[in-house]
């Protein structure tokens, strides 16, 4: 049918998506990759607790609580004590007659692994967290400093918590593979996901990439950052060589499968890559600057070295314009009063006029109509 164009499948197995998983690769990459402490498999009683609607940190007499939290807790005159303590009673009520996990006691149902984490975070300072196989970048937000760097537990749970990432893979991973059906009932537990906790090291963004490797041989690389930086058009045939050697030499080799993508990232010097992730050759992974038809119909053709590295080359273009994961982000009051208690009171203060505003005008507009 002219004006249409057929879109080239791209069948992806149960077993390809769990080879992405990090402990799967991580130990034959260590040298090109950053150092993470995997923690698997993780309890029944922590994979319930990401599972929960709402977002509520353990209770812990050791746990090192936020500011926020504190300020809230030791506010004699906070006038709100009185409901959220009633509300706390009912919610928990709640979960409990349901069968879930108490949450004003969840840290019970996974101790072992909560003081892992205070041990992993005495051992390698600060970290970013990771399930099996995304990260929570969507979640940002959530924290004061806007990035996946966790100082303490409650960093990383809250992140956790809060990601639709993460959630996907929870519930979600093997959604588009050819041979789901083979997932006999497998839950959460018996598949075994896995918590990793990488060493924090500052990474410039301009200097990420994706790769995308069609059949042992690189079809495309991607500009992970979508912004403009005028420094890497000249760089781009260091960018290649640098990704040939890698995938060459060590993914191609060391990763079972012959079709995937990663990423990658080449600091200065740029005299090595460091891998970062793997990803399935599929859809369901962000083809960021190109389309998959495109990449499918450019690999049937092209010769091993004539692939595009593609750079964003003007400032704020098209899609590339918007700020990313922001569908995922809150109006900046409400960010803002997650970490001042005066914040969130004088929030509260506004809405409560806004509805007797409306209210009033509600009852306005009924007598007129008499």
């Amino acid at each position: 049918m002219a004006g249409y164009a057929e879109l080239s499948e791209l069948p992806v197995s149960v077993q390809q998506v769990k080879n992405c998983a990090l402990s799967r690769w991580y130990h034959d990459f260590q040298g090109h990759t950053p150092k993470a402490e995997i923690i698997k498999p993780l309890p029944e009683g922590f994979i319930r607790y990401l599972e929960e609607d709402g977002i509520r940190l353990p209770n812990d007499s050791n746990f090192t609580k936020s500011s926020y939290y504190q300020d809230i807790e030791e506010n004699d005159e906070n006038e709100y004590s009185d409901w959220e303590e009633e509300e706390q009673q009912q919610e928990d009520e709640a979960a409990q007659s349901a069968g879930a996990v108490d949450v004003t006691h969840v840290t019970s149902a996974f101790l072992e692994l909560h003081e892992k984490l205070k041990k992993t975070f005495r051992e390698m300072g600060p970290l970013t967290p990771k399930l099996t196989w995304s990260s929570p970048k969507d979640a940002t937000w959530i924290l004061t400093n806007n990035s996946l760097k966790c100082h303490e537990m409650n960093d990383v749970y809250l992140l956790l918590k809060a990601s639709n990432h993460i959630t996907h893979d929870l519930d979600r991973a093997f959604d588009v593979c050819f041979d789901r059906d083979s997932l006999v009932e497998e839950s959460a537990e018996t598949f075994g996901h896995e918590l990793i906790l990488r060493k924090w090291f500052d990474i410039n963004p301009a200097l990420e990439f994706r790769v995308f490797v069609k059949n042992s041989k690189v079809i495309g690389v991607s500009q992970r950052d979508l912004n403009f930086y005028d420094y890497l058009l000249p760089l781009t045939d260091t960018f290649k060589d640098l990704i040939d050697e890698f995938v060459g030499e060590q993914a191609n080799i060391k990763f079972p499968d012959s079709s995937y993508v990663c990423d990658v990232y080449i600091p200065r010097p740029f005299k090595k890559v460091w891998l970062i992730d793997f990803n399935p050759f599929c859809r369901k992974t962000d083809s960021l600057m190109f389309s998959w038809n495109e990449l499918i119909t450019q690999s049937s053709t092209a010769s091993d070295e004539d692939y595009e590295l593609r750079l964003v080359t003007e400032n704020n273009v098209a899609r590339f314009a918007g700020k990313e994961h922001s569908e995922n982000q809150v109006p900046q009051d409400v960010a803002d009063a997650a970490i001042n208690p005066d914040a969130i009171k004088e929030l509260a203060s506004k809405w409560s006029e806004l509805l007797k505003m409306q209210q009033a005008e509600d009852s306005s507009d009924d007598e007129s109509n008499i």
